[in-house]
C-alpha cells in the first residue's frame, strides 16, 4: 500500500481520525488507482460542504474529483467555504 498525506480546515476538521497526532492531517493508506472521490466516500466528507480541493497545490474542480487517481506522496487538502473580510 502507499501513503498520502490528508489535510482537512475549518469545520472538515472535525472529521479528523481519532488518533491524528497532527494538527490538520493524517496519513491515509491508497490503493491502485484509488481516486479522490472514493477517498471523500471512504472518510464520509460531506460532499455538499467541501468548497475547495487542493492536490499537490493544484485546485480540483468538482467534476474531476471522481477521475483524478491518487498517487504515493500526494497531499490531498479540503475546504469548506470560507468567508471573511
Amino acid at each position: 500500500m502507499s501513503k498520502i498525506t490528508v489535510k482537512l480546515f475549518a469545520s472538515l476538521m472535525e472529521y479528523l481520525p481519532i488518533n491524528s497526532t497532527k494538527h490538520h492531517g493524517f496519513d491515509y493508506d491508497i490503493t491502485k488507482n484509488q481516486t479522490v472521490g472514493y477517498l471523500i466516500d471512504d472518510l464520509k466528507l460531506p460532499r455538499n460542504v467541501i468548497h475547495i480541493v487542493l492536490l499537490n497545490g493544484a485546485y480540483l474542480d468538482a467534476e474531476t474529483r471522481d477521475a483524478t487517481v491518487l498517487t504515493e506522496g500526494d497531499i490531498l487538502g479540503f475546504w469548506p467555504p470560507v468567508a471573511g473580510g
